[in-house]
């Protein structure tokens, strides 16, 4: 384990540098009235306490106990909260994070797999970065605490206990290795379980269809069961490590009450002070007990979150970040361009492409299945950089740097609409205030009656609050191609991209449609990729790739 690794988990709690102070202070001050417990226990049992019930002492005493339990659930509470708050903070990171990778990230990691992790993997650090690490800190304070007072108590004693403690740091440095490796192993076990999951309730219907229920089962059955496996490692190293602390813990407490005993006959010790001592002993081992416990915790939290902060530190399949820029558009020109997918770089899409897309003309690509149409979108739109060659628009090459502010003036209209599991409003214009009124709303109501999607959208049961299922399911094809053509003209682009736009579409619709964009898309640069013939023969260019 590297310093880095430890710094990394820590700096996550610097935005809440004020709330960390407040919390460890209350720790603090419960920790050193946990150390005057035995001095207390010393008091009584020596026959120093007041013999009057009523004295003032003992009432004191009663009060200070209640003011302990007070700071005591406040200092548990703040930790809490504190806990929900760094959690939360990384999660947003993260998905931040996830959100600028490039295409080709999501190309070769699985996004159920990813989904899962930020939750499942964050969740590891809500408790041991905060709560656990308070209680560690203060079991820190209590055991140096009780060391100090064991040797004001008896040196003698003192000294043979600290015989104990350097094989405890040996036994604790070689199993947290150990348990860092198997932890990390265990969480990508159980980020598989999800993903295998995530696979088979998203192919419901496959399942369905071909009666594959056993078969999937099985397969979600055998993942789980690896996971068992590698958890199950991890479990045995902790359990290894617990038990040979309890040996040490209650081997050193007898040895202390036999060398006790015999300082009692010597007149060395009095009853009280082997009493606090035997208390100052077992609060000392319970203390280190629990930075054990917190340091194995810590090794399986470094193991388990290594995943995520690779992915956070990472840059290298990123977009560039930056509001976008107001750029000029024109022509748009393919320059020898070659172009293949990173996960299958045998196969090449493009090679030595040429290809001039007029302003203001509506070009149509057309051709056989899978020689690049779609990819060629892919590329205007900035998921993929060309593997060889450039492509220009307006004079200016298309780079990572100055993607974000041409995709501002590109609308793309796909063959199978992506929607999010939100109402409609939301799909129409995710960024804005919640509920629409006035001029926005009527611009939005304007475009669906454009695309031919108001009337079926106020059939729905809230309107355009109505909250759609996953990727809009319980909409039609048609009805879901209607609302994408919608957010493309409340996009109100310079270049529209349309793949297939219509395929989903009954013969009327289809040509109401195709009516309506002719009329709106007028002077707009249009690239359609389509086998109608209706829209070739009202192209002004037709390119067959």
């Amino acid at each position: 384990m590297s310093i880095l690794e430890h710094s990394q988990r820590l700096k996550l709690l610097l935005p809440f540098k004020n709330e960390v102070a407040v919390a460890l202070v209350i720790m603090f001050l419960t920790a050193a009235a946990q150390l005057l417990i035995p001095k207390l226990v010393n008091f009584y049992v020596d026959g120093h306490a007041p013999s009057s019930l009523l004295d003032p002492f003992h009432f004191f005493v009663i009060v200070s106990i209640i003011i302990f339990s007070i700071f005591s659930a406040l200092r548990f509470y703040l930790f809490e909260c504190l806990g929900l708050k760094v959690v939360t903070d990384f999660r947003l990171r993260l998905h931040d994070a996830l959100l600028f990778k490039n295409t080709s990230y999501y190309d070769s990691n699985n996004v159920a797999e990813l989904a899962s992790r930020i939750n499942s993997d964050t969740q590891i650090l809500q408790d041991i970065l905060t709560t656990s690490a308070a209680l560690a800190i203060r079991s820190a304070v209590v055991f140096f605490g009780c060391i100090l007072m064991m040797f004001t108590l008896s040196t003698i004693m003192s000294v043979v206990l600290l015989i104990c403690i350097p094989i405890f740091i040996v036994a604790t440095n070689l199993l947290s290795k150990k348990i860092e490796s198997l932890s990390e192993a265990e969480q990508l076990a159980l980020a598989k379980t999800n993903k295998v999951a995530f696979d088979n309730l998203n192919c419901h219907m496959l399942i369905k269809l071909y009666n594959w229920f056993t078969s999937n089962q099985k397969r979600y059955q055998k993942i789980n069961l690896q996971y068992v496996t590698c958890a199950k490692k991890t479990l045995h190293a902790i359990t290894f490590f617990q038990g040979f602390f309890n040996f040490l813990i209650f081997s050193s407490l007898i040895v202390m009450l036999m060398l006790g005993t015999h300082l009692i006959q010597q007149n060395a010790l009095s009853v009280g002070e082997l009493t606090s001592y035997a208390l100052y002993l077992g609060m000392a081992f319970t203390s280190l007990n629990s930075l054990s416990g917190f340091w194995a915790d810590w090794s399986h939290c470094l193991g388990a979150t290594n995943y995520l902060f690779d992915l956070l530190n990472n840059n290298d399949n990123s977009e560039v970040r930056g509001d976008p820029q107001k750029v000029s558009f024109g022509d748009i020109k393919l320059d020898n361009v070659s172009f293949y997918y990173p996960s299958n770089p045998e196969r090449k899409v493009f090679e030595n492409l040429s290809l001039t897309i007029r302003r203001g003309e509506k070009t149509v690509l057309t051709g056989p299945s899978g020689n690049g149409k779609s990819t060629l979108a892919k590329l205007l739109l900035g998921y993929y950089l060309p593997t060889d060659g450039t492509i220009t628009i307006d004079g200016h090459s298309l780079n990572k740097e100055n993607i974000a502010s041409y995709r501002s003036i590109i609308a793309y209209v796909e063959q199978e609409p992506m929607l999010f599991s939100s109402t409609i409003i939301e799909n129409l214009l995710p960024d804005v205030t919640i509920p629409l009124a006035g001029e926005q709303m009527q611009k939005v109501v304007e475009a669906c009656k454009k695309a031919n999607a108001h009337e079926f959208i106020q059939q729905l049961p809230n309107g355009y609050d109505t909250e759609i299922s996953d990727r809009g399911n319980q909409l039609s094809g048609g009805q879901k191609q209607r609302i994408a053509i919608a957010r493309a003209l409340l996009q109100e682009p310079e270049l529209v991209i349309l793949d297939e736009f219509t395929s989903a579409l009954d013969k009327e619709n289809q040509q109401h449609i195709e009516q309506a964009m002719d009329h709106l898309l007028a002077g707009k640069t249009v690239l359609t990729i389509s086998h109608k013939e209706s829209q070739i023969d009202n192209a002004d260019r037709l390119v067959l790739l």
